[in-house]
């Protein structure tokens, strides 16, 4: 399928520039999709009963103990969200964040893609490393997103149920005294 022939160095020189072209090409795409474009309610994000609420990555990969090591692409990119970390529990942020996750999934899972395009100018043995660095590269952040949004599910549902406490007495209060006003 090789129909381009460059030296062994002109090659290794076009797979350099072309990895970081297609790395920070499709990080910027990503950064600029819309966010309404990723629903963490769609299958595809929702966590599988095979991955117990995120827990398989742990017990398979241990994610705790590597995942604070991998770098965020959001540097890169102005104006792009962060969510390495999670610094307000603020309800609308937490579920920003779980959309962010899906974008930042959805972009790594794309960003696989083009390594099948390193057969037109690599050895088929180059080519198929190309394609494992590929999957390397970004199965990682991929899990990493799976192991943490069941969590920050979780964290979202306790948000939302200690704001529906809290309005609770004032909501009730509201109809003891709309009711107590009608009668007079």
């Amino acid at each position: 399928m090789r129909i381009i022939f460059l030296s062994d160095i002109g090659t290794a020189i076009l797979d350099v520039f072309a990895w970081v072209c297609f790395h920070l090409g499709i990080g910027y795409w990503c950064s600029r999709l819309p966010i309404s474009n990723f629903d963490p309610q769609e299958s595809k994000y929702q966590t599988k009963s095979w991955e117990k609420d995120g827990e398989i990555y742990e017990k398979i990969f241990h994610v705790r103990a590597w995942k604070k090591l991998i770098p965020s692409g959001a540097r890169v990119y102005a104006g792009a969200f962060e969510i390495k970390n999670l610094p307000s529990y603020n309800f609308d942020y937490v579920e920003r964040w779980l959309k962010e996750s899906c974008r930042a999934e959805y972009c790594h899972w794309v960003m696989m893609l083009p390594g099948l395009l390193f057969f037109f100018w690599n050895s088929v043995e180059v080519a198929w490393w190309m394609v494992a660095y590929a999957v390397a590269n970004n199965l990682v952040p991929i899990i990493m997103q799976r192991y943490n949004r069941p969590r920050v599910r979780r964290l979202l549902a306790q948000i939302e149920k200690k704001s529906h406490r809290r309005m609770e007495p004032v909501i009730k209060l509201d109809k003891q005294e709309a009711f107590a006003h009608s009668y007079q």
